[in-house]
């Protein structure tokens, strides 16, 4: 007997990132996997699958294969989905996140996926045929209760059990199993299905080419006879929506189904796409000539995409200086070279308007992806682009991770903005893994912004990236040949209004006597103004001017904020309520001081909605809106803003930092910022650079089709370098000066930073984590003499209470040059960290 040969005894193993880990684990369930033979010529790297996992049945995703003995491995079970697969580049983009911010790749590969694809495989419980017929007083009381259930009402859930029968889940499992040892009941498994499925419609399509047999077949059903003419005289004889053949001709089902089976015509479904796009008309697009700064950026990007070659660049273009021009051109380019483009956007109320435009020029080829949307049509979109039928996408931070198996260019809009860093685990800096990915694909990378943020303008001056300016605003003129001509126009004048002379002069008001007069005249122009305060609400928080008490959350220690409640008010008295912006929670407004029963407890300081009111209250006859994240809700809310906006029938906005995104609102003449002090001074290494970037880019808003317009900015602190360097809109006198801020404290992009960050119920026991952690970092880096090492805290947190738990955090400065792999060997050793918020290059500290 001949003994087989290796490779005889080899298989095909799957190496599979197990989804079992809840999201605040921080490790990775990664098993192998026999492949069953009938899979062998389908499975892919990027397959969703099922596997079999402890006792139960779990999805994973391939994310390698390989040939090697396997016979003490499990047989993976089957594909989810053939057509769920992540494409190359997606793997090999998320296993950098995973590495560069210390999560488990499986969270990663979530992003990676369509939305409400998620199943589980869950244990289920049924009555036995022995257990239908037991006598089932002779049971203890929760086994009998169990068994009455599952004969009454069929196979059930473990958690649709305990749901049912209110026990504990060690209870119960002791019933299970001595309900299964007298085989009075069996385990089973059920998978419960997708939340998001493929949308089918039921068509109808003509199936003879001659008509008058056919009629003569129904001279005695005229309904039907009707509704084939009907279908021939289309004369294209494409299928149709049975819907659309019924609403037509008033036909019913069992008509229809008559002439399915006579062979007249064919029923049968197809899939149809969940279009957010549908009922968008954006108006024809003629894209206008290049400037001579335009035509060089695009040439010069252009170039590198023609290649192949990649590239990474820094457009750094004034606002309504035409980046988003460059962009269109360089994505039609892309198209035409048979790659796939995608544009990233920091907020849904940028993606708005950059979705018209990109529509107007590239219509059905454009997917959109963000969290604005319904799963359904997320799902769709994936779909679409893995499949190659759509060509460009567009979206928020998570559009980053689209199938895109042909890309050739990535766009980050407005790079500078902080959105683009993940608030939630997976912690990851989109602009970042945008350049990874670029880099990963060989392909082109334009990072854009009229305020580039200080690590990517640094990066530009040392040549990590290629800069390219945009130095003037482009307005437009009709020319004598009829055609539209760009032409340079000036940077809006910028104001600066010094609120304690207001003060001294006895003004009171909300608004600068210089704003009240350019508010007036820009409404009588019949021109629009937006007003800017980053704060929500009606007042900041509620002061007793006797005893000094403030209403807090009770849950989070943050100050309350008072909104108006319209909703459960009279007409012309809205209600004033305090709100938790941490955690929501609602309180009713006290007419009295609760700790010293003084009536003299006022709502002090300002947001959106007192902004709004005084507007009304001196200006009533002008058309006032909010646009912040209490009124901008539900779907297409901000597109909504957007229209009323460009078709006049709003003459004031009042907004937070949402109107100060890259918006393109060619009517503003006047922008108004209430306080430019919000963000000033918080404890926060990027405070100045914030404030800058917002003044900048709210100030950007105006007259950005005709000159005229002009920006007035009202600050208690009129002399810091941020609020000057806005003022004369000079990006460089900026950076100068924060930059060598940056330098003198080892910041980035001088140094990186690791924030580690935890939550107890008790203060104590949050401090003494917090120690605790800090004391093993002390000693790690002492005991390998790690130089520039540094760390900072523990320290209670700026919001030091968040939804009933205390929080702690500490800093960990390391230098430029320190890698991914030092950063994790270094978070190994200090053993398991459960409980640990840890944030890898945090673009906030608060």
């Amino acid at each position: 007997m001949v003994a087989p040969s290796v490779a005889d005894t080899t298989a095909l193993v799957a190496d599979v990132a197990v989804r079992a880990a809840s999201p605040a684990c921080q490790r990775d369930y990664i098993f192998s996997y026999r492949v069953p033979e009938h899979l062998c010529p389908v499975i892919t790297a990027g397959h969703l699958v099922w596997v079999p996992f402890r006792q139960q049945q779990m999805q994973g995703v391939v994310i390698g294969l390989h040939r090697r003995q396997a016979t003490a491995l499990r047989d993976l079970i089957d594909l989810v989905d053939p057509e769920l697969s992540i494409p190359p580049l997606g793997l090999a983009l998320a296993h950098w996140v995973a590495r560069a911010y210390y999560t488990p790749l499986a969270a990663v590969l979530d992003l990676c996926l369509p939305p409400g694809i998620v199943q589980q495989a869950v244990t289920t419980w049924r009555a036995t045929s022995n257990g239908l017929n037991y006598e089932l007083g002779s049971l203890p009381e929760r086994e009998r209760s169990i068994l009455f259930y599952l004969r009454r009402y069929g196979e059930q859930s473990e958690v649709e059990l305990r749901a049912a029968l209110r026990g504990s889940d060690a209870d119960l499992r002791t019933a299970y199993r001595a309900l299964a040892e007298r085989g009075l009941i069996a385990r089973g498994m059920r998978i419960d299905p997708p939340r998001v499925r493929p949308r089918l419609e039921r068509v109808v399509q003509l199936a003879v080419a001659d008509l008058a047999p056919a009629l003569a077949m129904l001279r005695r059903a005229p309904r039907q006879a009707a509704a084939l003419r009907w279908l021939a005289e289309r004369g294209d004889r494409q299928p149709i929506a049975l819907a659309e053949l019924r609403d037509a001709t008033g036909i019913d089902m069992v008509s229809v189904r008559a002439l399915a089976r006579r062979g007249l015509i064919a029923l049968f479904e197809r899939e149809v796409y969940r279009d957010p796009l549908a009922t968008l008309t954006p108006p024809p697009d003629t894209p206008p000539p290049l400037t001579a700064a335009q035509r060089e950026a695009y040439e010069t990007i252009v170039s590198t995409l023609e290649a192949g070659s990649g590239g990474q660049f820094l457009l750094h273009g004034i606002t309504g200086s035409g980046k988003t021009e460059v962009y269109l051109r360089l994505i039609a380019r892309a198209l035409r070279l048979g790659r796939q483009a995608l544009v990233l956007a920091p907020e849904i109320a940028l993606t708005a308007q950059l979705v018209r435009r990109f529509a107007a020029r590239f219509g059905n080829q454009l997917a959109v992806l963000h969290s604005g949307l319904s799963d359904g049509e997320r799902y769709d979109a994936w779909r679409r682009l893995r499949r190659g039928e759509a060509r460009l996408a567009i979206g928020a931070r998570s559009a980053l991770f689209a199938p895109l198996p042909e890309l050739g260019l990535v766009i980050v809009d407005e790079e500078h903005e902080p959105s683009y860093k993940s608030d939630a685990a997976p912690r990851f800096h989109a602009r970042d893994a945008a350049l990874q990915l670029a880099e990963l694909a060989g392909v082109t990378v334009v990072l854009g912004s009229a305020t580039p943020s200080v690590e990517s303008f640094y990066a530009a001056r040392n040549g990590h990236l290629r800069l390219l300016q945009l130095p003037e605003r482009i307005g437009g003129q009709i020319g004598a040949d009829g055609l539209v001509h760009a032409r340079p126009l000036p940077l809006p004048p910028v104001r600066i209004v010094d609120m304690r002379r207001e003060l001294q002069q006895g003004n009171n008001s909300i608004f600068s006597a210089a704003l009240q007069q350019a508010l007036a005249q820009t409404l009588e122009r019949g021109q629009q103004a937006l007003l800017f305060l980053n704060r929500r609400g009606a007042a900041s928080f509620v002061f007793c001017r006797d005893c000094g008490y403030v209403a807090r959350c009770e849950r989070c220690v943050a100050p309350l904020t008072v909104h108006y409640d319209h909703a459960t008010a009279a007409a012309s008295e809205p209600v004033n309520v305090l709100i938790c912006h941490s955690c929501g929670q609602r309180a009713a407004a006290p007419v009295i001081c609760p700790q010293c029963l003084s009536r003299r407890i006022r709502a002090l300081g300002a947001g959106t909605q007192r902004v709004a009111e005084a507007v009304r209250e001196l200006f009533p006859q002008a058309r006032v809106a909010r646009w912040d994240r209490d009124s901008a809700t539900g779907k297409d809310a901000h597109g909504k803003l957007l229209e009323a906006m460009l078709a006049r029938q709003i003459d004031v906005v009042v907004g937070t930092q949402m109107i100060a995104k890259g918006l393109d609102l060619p009517l503003v003449a006047l922008v108004g910022v209430i306080l430019a002090d919000t963000g000033l001074y918080l404890p926060d290494f990027r405070s100045g650079e914030r404030t800058f970037q917002l003044l900048t880019q709210v100030a950007g808003r105006a007259g950005r089709r005709s000159e005229g317009a002009q920006v007035i900015i009202q600050t208690y602190q009129p002399d810091h370098y941020a609020l000057q360097a806005a003022r004369e809109h000079d990006y460089q006198g900026f950076f100068r000066e924060e930059i060598a801020f940056r330098r003198a404290l080892a910041y980035p992009p001088f140094g990186r930073l690791i924030r580690f960050v935890i939550a107890n119920t008790s203060e104590a026991g949050c401090r003494k984590q917090a120690e605790r952690l800090a004391s093993d970092l002390h000693r790690y880096i002492s005991e390998r003499d790690l130089a520039g090492w540094r760390l900072i805290g523990p320290a209670p947190a700026f919001f030091r209470r968040q939804r009933d738990r205390w929080r702690w955090h500490l800093l960990l400065r390391v230098p430029a040059d320190t890698t991914h792999r030092e950063i994790t060997v270094a978070l190994d050793a200090l053993g398991p960290l459960t409980g640990w918020v840890i944030d890898i290059d945090p673009v906030q500290v608060l």
